[in-house]
C-alpha cells in the first residue's frame, strides 16, 4: 500500500469562523474526547414528516426545538394536529422527544395546530408557548400553552386570546380560512404580540393587505388590540406576511417574514419601527419561516425551513436548517454566514471530489441508484454533489462522477482508545482510493480502508492498541478516475474495549449510533442509542482508571431509539463525585460503544 504525504494543513477561511461560533453550537477541533465524526450538518429533520413553522429556545447548553409538523403521506395542512418537541446538544443530532401538544378538546384548536412560539415569562417563572388553533373550517386564532420544563404542556384556560376585528380585518369566525395565525411574541414595557392578518382596504372595499396584527399584554390573558404593526406597502399589497420576526440591534428595527409567493426571508429595517417599509425589502435568504436567536454572546441564529426537491416521488421534503447572522452594519441588511461543513473535523481540503460534500441524504436512491448505507444524514461520497437543502452546492441526486479526486484531512488528535470503527464503501482500490490513519508526526500511513466494489458502506474497525498516546490524523483519499472510483465514508468512532471483559468482541453492526446529553452535566444525563435490530443491552459507567462507578442490569432493547438515564449517583447510591467518565454500551455481551460523560457541580 502506497504512503500518502499529507500536504501543509491548510485552514480554509470559514474555519476561524468556527471558532467564534464554538459557544453557540458546542465542540472544538482537538476537543478532550474521543473522536467521532459523522458528517452530519446543522439540520433538523423529522423522519417521513415535512417540518413546519417552529420554534428555538436554548437552556443550560441544550437546543428544544418545537413545530408542527406534516406527515408526507398526506401533505394538507390541515394533518398538522401536533406540536412536537425534540433537543439537541449541537444542532446536527436530534431527538424526538415527543409530542407537546395536539388538538382538542377543544374546538379552537380541534383541527389543526400552526406555528408555536416558545418564551419565558420571568413573572410567573414558567414557560409560555403561543400558538395558532385551528378549528373544522380553517379559522385562525392565536392561543397559548404553558410548562415548568419544557417536557409537559398545558393548554390555557383563556383561549382564544383574542379575535381580530372583523370590520377592520378579513376576519369572520364564520369564514372558512379566517386568518390570525403565525404568532410572534416579544416584550418592552408590555408583552407584545405580532399575527399574520389580512387588513381591509377602506379606500378599494372588497381589497385587502397583507398586515401584521399588534396586540399588547401585562398579564398575558387580556390582550388590547392596536394600529397594525406593519401593512405590506410592496408591489403586491394583498400577499400577507407570514412568520415574521422582530429584532432591534444598535437601535436599528428590523423585521424578518415571508410574503406569500415571494421566494425566500424578506427584510426590511429602519431607525423607527413606524418607518418600516418594503423599500427596503431585500430577500436575504431562500427558504421561508425565518427565526433569529440571540443565547448568548452577539452570535444570532438564524433558521428557517429549507424546502428540497425529491426525485423519486416529485414532491418536497421540508426540514430545518441552522446557519447564523452577522449584524455587523446595524443599518444595513445582515448577513448570513454559512461555515463550510466539513471546517468543523477536517483542517485541509482539496480538488473537486471535495466540493459536494458532506453529502446530505441518501443521494444515490435520489437519482435511482442503490442506497450509500448512510446513518442520519450526512457522509462522505467522492463523487457526490449535493451539500443539502439551501446550501446552494448542487440538487438532490447530483454528482461530479468519478473522474474526479480530492483529498480530506482531519485536525490531528491523540489517540485514547483502543479501537476505531467506519463505514466504508465504494470502489477497490487500496492504493489510490482509501480512508487512513496517518501518524502525525512522521507522517506516515499506520492503518487504510477501500471500498470492496459496493456502493452500500460496511462496517470496517481498526486494533489501535500500539497506537494509544500517539498524535495522528485521519485522511479521505481519492486519486482515482477509473471504474468504480469513488469512496464512501461515515461514522467515524474511536472507542474503548476493556481487553479483560468476557467477550470483548465489537459488535458495530449492531450499534447504529449512540450520544449522552446534557453532557456536561448535573446531576442527570441521558444516555441514547439506537439498535438496528432488537437485542439485550448493559450500560455502564467507569472512570479514567477503569473501575466500574455504575452499572445497569442486562436489559431488552427495541430496533431503533432506546434511553438511559444516570443520576450521577455510584453504584452503592452515593452521590459520584465531579469529573470525567466513560460510558459503555454493550450489545448481546459485547462492547459495542463508548463516550465520555463530564459530570460537573
Amino acid at each position: 500500500m502506497g504512503r500518502h504525504a499529507r500536504p501543509a494543513v491548510r485552514l480554509i477561511p470559514a474555519t476561524l469562523l468556527v471558532a467564534a461560533l464554538v459557544s453557540l453550537f458546542g465542540g472544538a477541533p482537538g476537543a478532550d474526547a474521543m473522536v467521532k465524526i459523522d458528517f452530519e450538518q446543522k439540520y433538523f429533520v423529522h423522519p417521513e414528516y415535512e417540518v413546519w413553522d417552529f420554534s428555538v429556545v436554548k437552556v443550560d447548553g441544550l437546543f428544544h426545538v418545537f413545530y408542527h409538523a406534516i406527515p408526507e403521506a398526506t401533505p394538507s395542512v390541515a394533518e398538522a394536529d401536533t406540536i412536537w418537541h425534540a433537543t439537541s446538544t449541537d444542532l446536527s443530532h436530534w431527538t424526538v422527544e415527543g409530542a407537546a401538544l395536539t388538538v382538542g378538546p377543544s374546538s379552537i384548536d380541534a383541527e389543526a395546530m400552526w406555528a408555536p412560539d416558545v418564551f419565558w415569562d420571568d413573572g410567573a417563572a414558567q414557560w409560555v408557548m403561543a400558538y395558532t388553533g385551528v378549528n373544522d373550517i380553517m379559522v385562525q386564532r392565536p392561543c397559548l400553552a404553558y410548562s415548568q420544563d419544557l417536557y409537559f404542556w398545558a393548554k390555557g384556560h383563556d383561549n382564544p386570546l383574542f379575535e381580530p376585528d372583523s370590520e377592520t380585518y378579513r376576519w369572520n369566525e364564520n369564514v372558512p380560512w379566517s386568518a390570525c395565525r403565525d404568532p410572534y411574541v416579544y416584550k418592552t414595557n408590555r408583552w407584545c404580540m405580532l399575527s399574520t392578518v389580512s387588513l381591509r382596504d377602506p379606500e378599494n372595499p372588497g381589497e385587502h393587505m397583507g398586515a401584521l396584527h399588534l396586540a399588547h399584554s401585562v398579564n398575558l390573558v387580556d390582550w388590547i388590540a392596536l394600529d397594525p404593526f406593519f401593512v405590506n406597502d410592496g408591489p403586491f399589497p394583498e400577499h400577507v406576511l407570514e412568520s415574521c420576526q422582530y429584532h432591534v440591534r444598535d437601535g436599528w428595527h428590523h423585521l424578518f417574514f415571508y410574503e406569500q409567493d415571494i421566494q425566500g426571508v424578506s427584510h426590511v429595517f429602519a431607525a423607527n419601527a413606524g418607518d418600516l417599509s418594503m423599500a427596503s425589502r431585500t430577500i436575504i435568504d431562500w427558504g421561508i419561516a425565518p427565526e433569529i436567536d440571540r443565547f448568548e454572546g452577539e452570535i444570532d441564529l438564524f433558521s428557517r425551513l429549507a424546502p428540497e426537491f425529491q426525485p423519486p416521488t416529485g414532491n418536497y421534503a421540508y426540514v430545518v436548517r441552522f446557519d447564523t447572522l452577522d449584524f455587523d452594519q446595524p443599518d444595513a441588511a445582515p448577513v448570513v454566514l454559512r461555515p463550510h461543513p466539513l471546517d468543523r473535523d477536517w483542517a485541509f481540503r482539496d480538488g473537486f471530489a471535495t466540493l459536494g460534500n458532506p453529502c446530505y441524504g441518501d443521494n444515490p436512491v435520489m437519482r435511482g441508484e442503490q442506497s450509500c448505507g448512510l446513518v442520519g444524514h450526512g457522509w462522505y461520497g467522492s463523487r457526490e454533489y449535493y451539500q443539502g437543502p439551501l446550501s446552494g452546492v448542487g440538487t438532490p441526486g447530483s454528482y461530479y462522477g468519478d473522474g474526479v479526486t480530492g483529498t480530506v484531512s482531519s485536525f490531528p488528535f491523540t489517540i485514547e482508545g483502543n479501537r476505531m470503527k467506519m463505514l466504508v464503501g465504494g470502489g477497490n482500490y487500496p492504493e489510490t482510493l482509501y480512508i487512513a490513519l496517518m501518524d502525525a508526526e512522521a507522517d506516515t500511513m499506520l492503518l487504510s480502508e477501500t471500498g470492496h466494489d459496493e456502493e452500500t458502506m460496511n462496517w470496517r474497525e481498526w486494533d489501535l492498541t500500539e497506537f494509544v498516546g500517539l498524535e495522528v490524523y485521519l485522511t479521505i483519499v481519492d486519486e482515482e478516475t477509473g471504474a468504480f472510483g469513488h469512496i464512501n465514508v461515515d461514522e467515524i468512532e474511536e472507542f474503548y474495549i476493556d481487553p479483560t471483559a468476557v467477550g470483548a468482541v465489537p459488535t458495530a453492526g449492531l450499534l447504529a449510533d449512540h450520544r449522552a446529553s446534557p453532557n456536561p452535566f448535573n446531576p442527570t444525563t441521558t444516555i441514547r442509542f439506537t439498535l438496528v435490530r432488537a437485542a439485550d443491552y448493559q450500560i455502564s459507567i467507569h472512570d479514567l482508571q477503569g473501575r466500574t462507578v455504575w452499572s445497569l442490569p442486562p436489559r431488552s432493547g427495541r430496533s431503533g431509539q432506546n434511553r438511559v438515564h444516570w443520576h450521577g449517583v455510584t453504584s452503592d447510591g452515593k452521590t459520584a463525585p465531579a469529573g470525567t467518565y466513560v460510558y459503555r454500551i454493550q450489545v448481546d455481551g459485547a462492547v459495542a460503544g463508548t463516550g465520555k460523560l463530564a459530570l460537573v457541580k
